[in-house]
């Protein structure tokens, strides 16, 4: 008998029954299932559909996997066990070779090795050196620059008249055979803002340590000739740390608004300090998720700005756009009470008359510059309440509005009449095939270009008609130049594509820096600047 108890023992721990795998094609076949409804129910919205791909079906499917394998399998005890512990030995061993560093465009998480140093802290190192700083001797070089914008100069953001279109200069093709001669390259403090150039000089805002800065470099070195420190940090946990924002130079001074909110005037040549403001304080918001990111805009003797009014209590001192004198920073006139964006205020001419175009989060306004008195409005609101693109202005009597968040674009236009008055804005057409969300787009004739959810679209400016979709470019930024597509992609590249309504060509790319990058390019006297958070680099292109 005891003969036969250990048989049946020894029977009872070797399985009898085959190993079930239907449930592994279940589960692969659920995660089918849910992936092709989310690419029907999001269509094209990219960050919707990545989202539900990396935060919830592919977890699902794994989920689904490990009850498999712990529950239905039928292997043996020991067999699950040791797989169980492989897994967390494999995640464990993960999570402590890799650190979670930002969120790309799509709110896609990014990670790097931790034992590579940080870019941070090379910039730090980078800093505490003397590389970057020039010699007194280098500094009087400056003393005869003018500050005064002429042809090739970039003041401002998205350039002289904002718009991101290069005037007066040509750009080779042959980038294989001479590739684009780095002039310098370099950490830079964190943010996501451009740079303002005129002659050698160029300025943008900078993150270091606990200290906002506004740092003027030498266009042709990289050197730093002067920096201006604020006290103040601001960090976002989608966003990521510093200033989004990019100084505009007009009269011999540089006005920068910080994260915070905090607007400067400095002397352009020295950084010496002539007045500062705090946009919020006066307009009695609270900051924005992903901080203050307009610039400035220079209308007449006055500085424009747009704080926004995020919640009631702000929204009844009716602040959200507020305009100080360019001479002491006094304030000239403040209104409106729109949730605030991430866009920054646009001089346009509209049926002949001058206005401030300010994007809310609702919607856009025009406003009178003398003034503030509102024009006219037009409602463009997402789900998520968050506008950033800026407006494009077509000719005197339209302008294309982008968003993001499954909104996309539409254009508006002034069409007086018996029964319309010349500021009754009107919906010309829309569509849903072009996304900009915090892309800058480009005109070129009778059609338009931008980066809809990271890739490249051509769209018909007479009745909104996708003509092609083509090349994925991520978040990143665009020039026009002749016609020619600069695009800055979201990976540090650098590529020229034909502006073209026909099947678009890449006629040139090289890597320009490393690192998510979604600030804007800037092209001067065929020197290009491209920066992004972690660093800074200039190439001559001519």
């Amino acid at each position: 008998m005891a003969t036969d108890a250990a048989a049946t023992l020894s029977s009872n721990e070797t399985p009898t029954r085959k190993i079930r795998w239907w449930p592994i094609a279940a589960a692969i076949g659920v995660g089918a299932v849910l992936q092709a409804a989310a690419t029907i129910f999001f269509g094209e919205n990219r960050p919707y559909l990545d989202w539900a791909c990396v935060f919830v079906i592919w977890p699902l499917t794994v989920f689904l996997l490990l009850l498999w394998w712990t529950f239905w399998s039928r292997l043996l005890w020991r067999t699950r066990a040791k797989g169980l512990l492989v897994l967390a030995v494999i995640g464990g061993t993960s999570l402590a070779a890799f650190r979670f560093d930002e969120f790309d465009g799509a709110m896609i998480p990014r990670f790097s090795p931790r034992w590579q140093p940080t870019k941070k802290d090379r910039a730090s190192e980078f800093f505490k050196s003397d590389k970057i700083k020039s010699s007194t001797n280098a500094k009087d070089d400056f003393a005869n620059e003018s500050l005064e914008p002429t042809e090739g100069d970039w003041p401002a953001f998205r350039g002289p008249n904002r718009d991101d279109v290069v005037v007066g200069e040509s750009l080779r093709t042959d980038w294989d055979a001479r590739p684009p001669k780095q002039l310098w390259k370099q950490p830079i403090g964190s943010g996501w803002g451009a740079f303002a150039v005129i002659g050698r000089r160029t300025w943008t805002l900078e993150q270091r340590g606990d200290n906002e800065l506004c740092v003027c470099y030498d266009i042709e070195t990289g050197r730093e000739l002067w920096s201006h420190a604020d006290s103040v940090r601001f960090s976002s946990p989608e966003g990521g740390v510093g200033p989004c924002s990019t100084p505009t130079v007009h009269d011999g001074k540089v006005f920068t608004q910080g994260a915070t909110g905090i607007l400067n005037c400095l002397d352009a040549a020295t950084g010496q300090c002539v007045w500062t403001r705090n946009t919020l304080d006066a307009a009695g918001s609270p900051n924005l998720s992903w901080g203050q990111c307009g610039s400035p805009l220079i209308v007449d003797d006055l500085v424009i700005v747009s704080p926004g009014a995020k919640d009631e209590a702000s929204k009844a001192k009716k602040s959200a756009v507020i305009a100080y004198r360019q001479v002491d920073g006094e304030k000239a006139w403040a209104v409106a009470d729109g949730r605030g964006s991430y866009a920054s205020p646009h001089l346009a001419t509209l049926n002949g008359e001058r206005q401030i175009l300010i994007v809310f989060g609702h919607g856009i306004e025009g406003l009178s510059p003398k003034t503030g008195e509102s024009r006219w409005s037009f409602p463009w609101e997402n789900s998520q309440r968050i506008n950033a693109a800026q407006p494009l202005v077509v000719g005197d009597t339209r302008v294309l509005i982008g968003s993001g968040y499954g909104k996309g674009s539409v254009l508006i236009g002034f069409q007086p009449n018996d029964k319309r008055s010349a500021w009754d804005a009107l919906e010309l057409w829309q569509c849903n095939q072009f996304k900009l969300k915090f892309n800058g787009a480009v005109r070129r004739g009778d059609y338009v270009y931008g980066l809809d959810e990271g890739m490249l679209t051509c769209l018909s400016l007479k009745n909104g008609k996708r003509l092609w979709k083509q090349g994925r470019y991520g978040y990143g930024q665009m020039l026009l130049n002749e016609d020619k597509l600069l695009i800055l992609t979201e990976e540090g590249d650098v590529v020229l594509v034909t502006a073209t309504p026909e099947t678009p060509r890449e006629l040139a790319r090289f890597h320009a820096i490393d690192g998510k990058t979604w600030s804007h390019p800037v092209l001067s006297r065929g020197r290009l600047l491209v920066r992004n958070s972690d660093e800074a680099a200039c190439f001559d292109l001519r």
